[in-house]
């Protein structure tokens, strides 16, 4: 290249960033846009006006968040939204969180469709999987049982593969939050109306299983509840999920 054309290039690429910078001078919503890390995602703990506290962090590529009344922790995927904004998704596609450009948070949940602005408390410890004994892990299924025959008058016989109570304790760690969002998610079926009639026409057992992504299946009188070894939180599905996917299987409308 001669040094007229290195000259030429030197001044396209000043005047270029002249534009950019004046842009962002003029309009400061271009200069938000231009700004490393806007709408960056704080880890920590949050509240709402209402009292709703939850705590949210990053995981891989996605993101952590858990509710302090339940012990689910809900994988969200993230999407760009409209003006720079970030939408963190369930894994069923509905919003959990919306991110603004400014990084205020707005919550979504049932009672709060049209959301309610969350902010941050403070710093929070971080969520991980803790390593299960198999004692452990058949104890949870009883108490699983025993809770949704004292709270819903439902008779389910909750159990795990052999093969999964003879895993490592990583792996029955991930069998284990499988069982608790199952539970969550059968509650969160049986809200709707004719869900108890079809699940006890149907069900009577639900077996937690090893797969290769995880599914819900019905065989016989037996809810198939696989999850994936190895993939962490991303190896099973939510409450939600599972709840839409009971919906499917037993023809009653769900919300996502």
């Amino acid at each position: 290249m001669g040094a007229k054309s290195v000259l030429i290039s030197l001044l396209s690429a000043a005047l270029l960033g002249q534009g950019s910078a004046a842009l962002a001078q003029g309009d400061p919503l271009a200069a938000r846009l231009s700004a490393a890390g806007v709408g960056g995602v704080a880890a920590g703990e949050y509240a709402t006006d209402a009292g709703r506290q939850f705590v949210l962090q990053p995981y891989s590529e996605e993101y952590l968040l858990r509710f302090s009344d339940s012990p689910e922790k809900f994988v969200l995927t993230m999407e760009r939204g409209v003006l720079g904004s970030k939408l963190l998704l369930y894994d069923t596609g509905g919003t959990a969180l919306r991110v603004s450009i400014w990084g205020g948070l707005t919550l979504y949940t049932q009672d709060a469709p049209n959301g309610v602005p969350a902010t941050r408390e403070g710093d929070a410890p971080a969520l991980s999987l803790t390593p299960v004994s198999a004692p452990d892990l058949a104890g949870a299924m009883h108490d699983e049982s025993g809770h949704l025959s004292y709270v819903q008058k439902i008779a389910l016989d909750f159990a795990a593969d052999p093969s999964v109570m003879k895993s490592d304790g990583e792996t029955r760690a991930v069998a284990f939050d499988t069982l608790t969002n199952t539970a969550i998610g059968i509650e969160r079926f049986l809200s709707q109306p004719a869900a108890r009639q079809a699940l006890t026409n149907r069900i009577s057992a639900v077996r937690v299983t090893e797969g290769a992504k995880p599914t819900l299946l019905i065989a016989g009188r037996a809810l198939m509840v696989s999850f994936v070894p190895g993939e962490g939180y991303d190896g099973r599905a939510s409450s939600h999920a599972i709840a839409h996917e009971l919906g499917k299987l037993l023809q009653v409308s769900t919300p996502e």
